[in-house]
């Protein structure tokens, strides 16, 4: 639930060349999600379907349309590097993304109150799955530790 008169990010909005990929590795990462609503547009001349996957408060927009190939995260470009999520159980993801062949592509650094790992979909979308071990503010949002 968040705070009345807070800001907060509701949605991402991604292109990808194949949104079931997409939609099959968020639905398996965090199984409460689901497509919460779909359908069609004219994207400039295009016909493209979109695809909101998240819950009632928070989503992913993913849209077909997509073109070319993803950069590289380790170079230096213009644009999203990753979206970062926050779950409850960080190793319950890892285990549910491995099995249906999502590997970590690579840990973060280590902290006392929280971890982090970094996994791609098949789009070559990178996501950031975090998750707390606190609730102070402080703790979690430590950067000298």
């Amino acid at each position: 639930m968040r705070e009345a008169n807070k800001a907060y990010v509701e949605h991402a909005n991604i292109s990808v060349l194949n949104a079931q990929e997409t939609i099959d590795f968020l639905t398996t990462a965090i199984p409460s999600w689901s497509v919460r609503g779909q359908g069609e547009m004219d994207w400039f001349g295009e016909k493209i379907q979109w695809f909101h996957v998240g819950d009632d408060n928070t989503y992913i927009a993913v849209q077909t349309g997509g073109k070319g190939v993803v950069q590289n995260w380790k170079e230096s470009w213009t644009g999203v590097k990753h979206i970062g999520i926050v779950v409850p159980d960080l190793d319950s993801l890892v285990a549910r993304l491995d099995e249906a062949g999502y590997p970590v592509d690579h840990a973060g650094a280590r902290h006392p109150f929280r971890r982090n790992v970094y996994i791609f979909d098949n789009n070559r979308i990178q996501y950031e799955f975090m998750e707390y071990f606190s609730d102070s503010p402080a703790e979690r949002n430590d950067y000298d530790l």
